[in-house]
């Protein structure tokens, strides 16, 4: 009977030091059954990053299998980049079968929100998707509140017991909350992309409660994934979320890094206000229209992209577009960060990458004057 990897889900082999799940004989020989591939040996003891070799069909199979075996499914939505968690693939599950939705970083909310109306908010957006969860769960992987929760719904809809599927895109963080269930770091965790490959199946203690963590499916339209690894990585919210609120005149420009520009084309006589937000690391910058150019050429501080994938950021087909968000609403980059507007209406004209998704939403967080 083979060995599998308990922290990634797959099948262990010692043959090939290049393929994925490979493990020395010597130790996969051994009586062990807690066995990890030297991929993810690397990652949980070294932070060390191993390309992986599988498509994103390849992670949405994996998926498919394992809905046969659930009943019901457990979704983790990042409410940090709330859109950038979303996934056809997802949302089809979702209208076909009941689920206990998850909202992960709730440390990470910029202003103050009770979980009650961060679970409003959800309830609601998700209805504009055709999606009606047996009930919403609020919680913060880093610091493990409201993880009990989880167990406590699942037990509730299900007091014989139940097969969840636990599903998400990447870098939601879905091991983390495995492991915080079940008492142990098993499943591997890490900020790196598709760290998980095959379902990887394990016991809440003491319950009847089995947990498939599945692979984490890549959605299309994220701006985090156009750039390198190393830029990726700092686009993910993990620690701390940068707030800037403007109140700016006509054809004034805000670069967002230096993946996106966003052109005032309000009339002067009422000044719109808008609060920008996004990870620490991303660089808003004002300035005018020529000078805008020449800093993305130059400036080194303008970043994303970094130096290393600039290059390769720049050969993205571009496009214009022009949107009027009102206030109330929010004008959210997938992958990357929102605006929200306080006093509106707002209208700009974006210069981003073509196949970036951008939205207009009722807003989560109001900004303050």
């Amino acid at each position: 009977m083979s060995k599998k990897c308990i922290g990634c889900g797959i099948e262990l082999q010692g043959e090939n030091p290049s393929a994925n799940g490979y493990l020395p004989t010597s130790v996969l020989a051994g009586p062990s059954k807690d066995l990890l591939c030297q991929r993810c040996f690397k990652i949980k003891n070294y932070g060390q990053y191993i390309p992986i070799k599988m498509s994103k069909e390849d992670y949405r199979n994996e998926v498919r299998k394992s809905l046969k075996e659930a009943d019901v499914a457990i979704p983790v939505f990042d409410i940090i980049d709330f859109e950038g968690s979303f996934n056809d693939e997802i949302l089809d599950v979702l209208r076909e079968m009941d689920s206990i939705v998850v909202i992960n970083k709730l440390d990470l909310i910029p202003d103050q929100k009770h979980p009650s109306e961060v679970a409003d908010w959800v309830k609601r957006r998700l209805a504009e998707e055709g999606v009606a969860p047996l009930d919403i769960a609020i919680v913060s992987s880093k610091n493990g509140y409201g993880i009990n929760g989880i167990f406590k719904k699942i037990k509730h809809f299900y007091p014989e017991g139940a097969t969840a599927l636990v599903l998400g895109v990447t870098n939601v963080g879905k091991s983390s909350i495995i492991n915080k269930l079940i008492g142990a770091k098993r499943v591997t965790v890490s900020k790196f992309p598709g760290t998980t490959l095959k379902s990887v199946k394990t016991e809440i203690p003491f319950s009847k409660i089995t947990l498939i963590d599945t692979p984490g499916l890549i959605p299309e339209g994220r701006f985090s994934d156009f750039v390198c690894q190393e830029c990726n990585q700092t686009l993910i919210p993990a620690n701390e979320i940068s707030r800037k609120t403007y109140k700016v005149q006509k054809d004034r420009v805000i670069l967002i890094g230096g993946m996106i520009q966003m052109r005032i084309l309000n009339d002067d006589d009422l000044k719109p206000i808008f609060a920008l937000y996004a990870s620490k690391d991303v660089t808003f910058h004002e300035t005018n229209i020529e000078k805008a150019k020449e800093l993305l050429e130059k400036a080194d501080f303008i970043t994303p992209p970094c130096s290393k994938c600039k290059e390769e950021f720049d050969k993205f087909e571009k496009s214009r577009v022009e949107y009027t968000v009102e206030t109330g609403e929010e004008l959210v980059f997938k992958g990357l960060g929102w605006l929200s507007v306080k006093r509106g209406p707002l209208k700009v004209e974006i210069l981003a990458p073509k196949d970036g998704d951008i939205i207009i939403r009722d807003a989560f967080i109001k900004p303050k004057r």
